[in-house]
């Protein structure tokens, strides 16, 4: 959906208590470039309207179209300056590292948004980008997350590589548990392996190794130890419970 307009942007500074542009960027955990750009063309991810509207409490329908229910518009919240500790809270508001992830969860949406992080799943050799900076959110129905788990627990992101094709592919994006790291077999988990992250299938054998098996055939299954010197930085991230792909 997108049903923003030049206002809907003027109204998220006015219901979160903000003069400039610049201080929503600190607020979403964006760039003040990508705040001007989308001023500029008059569209507004619907991932910014919602972060907002859970934070200080405000109407999506008022953001989006100018009314609420009773036809009344929300009192802004307190203006607020950009300098000091309250510059520095909002700041932090939109980054985040594993393990300290805002959901925003807002029940009288019911709808919880789930961050993007910047850390990326290597369906191949692994990757390196593991600082979990949050790139933005996305919106779950809340009933249906529950039933998979707790919204609180999970983070979505990104494949890159084709070893786990072609059930996820180079760019799919998917929702990943931390809440569930209890390995059952021929499940799905993003496994850390030192400054790694992988996506694989996960099985246990006796004797205390785990094996880390592709759906590509042309990759062999990584073995690994947990008697050995891997034992201390193989860690079990999350179970991957859902995946998307943009067409």
């Amino acid at each position: 959906m997108n049903t923003s307009t030049p206002d809907t942007l003027d109204r998220l500074l006015r219901g979160a208590g903000l003069r400039r542009d610049s201080q929503l960027a600190e607020v979403l955990g964006v760039s003040p470039q990508a705040v001007s750009q989308a001023r500029r063309k008059g569209r507004i991810p619907d991932g910014w309207v919602l972060k907002v509207a859970a934070q200080f409490g405000l109407s999506t329908d008022w953001i989006f179209f100018g009314r609420t229910p009773d036809g009344s518009a929300p009192a802004p919240a307190p203006a607020v300056n950009s300098t000091g500790a309250e510059n520095e809270e909002r700041r932090l508001r939109g980054k985040a590292l594993f393990g300290e992830i805002p959901t925003g969860r807002d029940e009288s949406l019911d709808v919880a948004m789930v961050p993007l992080v910047g850390a990326r799943l290597a369906a191949g050799r692994g990757s390196l980008e593991t600082d979990g900076e949050i790139i933005h959110y996305f919106s779950f129905r809340s009933d249906w997350l529950l039933r998979k788990g707790n919204p609180d627990d999970m983070v979505l992101m990104k494949v890159c590589g084709d070893s786990m094709e072609p059930d996820f592919q180079h760019g799919d994006m998917v929702l990943v548990d931390r809440g569930k790291t209890q390995i059952y077999g021929h499940a799905i988990y993003a496994m850390g392996i030192n400054e790694e992250i992988y996506i694989k299938q996960v099985e246990t054998l006796p004797g205390g190794t785990l094996v880390l098996r592709s759906r590509n055939p042309e990759y062999e299954p990584i073995r690994v130890d947990l008697r050995g010197d891997l034992a201390d930085s193989v860690r079990v991230i999350g179970r991957v419970i859902w995946c998307c792909r943009e067409v």
